[in-house]
């Protein structure tokens, strides 16, 4: 239950109602599972900070992930590096290199749920099978490309079929790749 309500994006950190003549203080949701003796809660809410709702693969249904995927949750790379510092073109110190857990990562582990092929086909290149995962503005964009991709292929006079499917199956995965 943890697990799902953290993939809607339930608050970790709350305020707390305390006993009379204590003061009022503001609570990790850690140390309740703590107090009433949760302790794989505990461990499992410290390794989770961080995560968005794509990394909750475990709770995930396949609707609930096609939704994330295609809103931008996570267009998720097999290989990250550490994250603001990519963005910043800066390096991070040697020990901070540590595998980040993605929610590929977790799809990889457990490849049996249902969220997870979903998860591992949006890390991939675009294909035509894999189109429904990506956001609406990449989707139009392969929508556009493939347009031109088919026209270009009917103002030819033969191999018609050829070019397209080497359109589509080459061309447009290679266009995609550099969005």
């Amino acid at each position: 239950v943890v697990m799902l309500l953290s993939s809607y994006g339930a608050a970790r950190v709350g305020p707390w109602t305390p006993d009379e003549g204590e003061e009022p203080v503001t609570k990790r949701a850690e140390m309740f599972a703590e107090v009433n003796g949760h302790g794989d809660v505990v461990a499992w809410l410290e390794a989770s900070r961080g995560y968005s709702p794509l990394h909750h693969v475990e709770v995930l249904t396949e609707g609930r992930a096609v939704e994330l995927l295609r809103a931008g949750v996570g267009r998720v790379g097999v290989r990250s590096t550490p994250v603001g510092l990519r963005r910043m073109g800066m390096r991070a110190p040697f020990w901070s290199y540590r595998t980040p857990v993605t929610p590929v990562s977790l799809a990889l582990a457990k490849p049996d749920l249902p969220a997870s092929s979903l998860i591992i086909a949006a890390a991939g290149t675009w294909s035509p099978a894999s189109n429904r995962l990506w956001g609406a503005w990449e989707r139009a964009h392969a929508s556009a490309l493939c347009k031109i991709g088919y026209r270009l292929a009917y103002s030819l006079e033969q191999e018609q079929h050829s070019f397209a499917d080497a359109w589509v199956n080459h061309v447009l995965p290679m266009a995609m790749g550099d969005l």
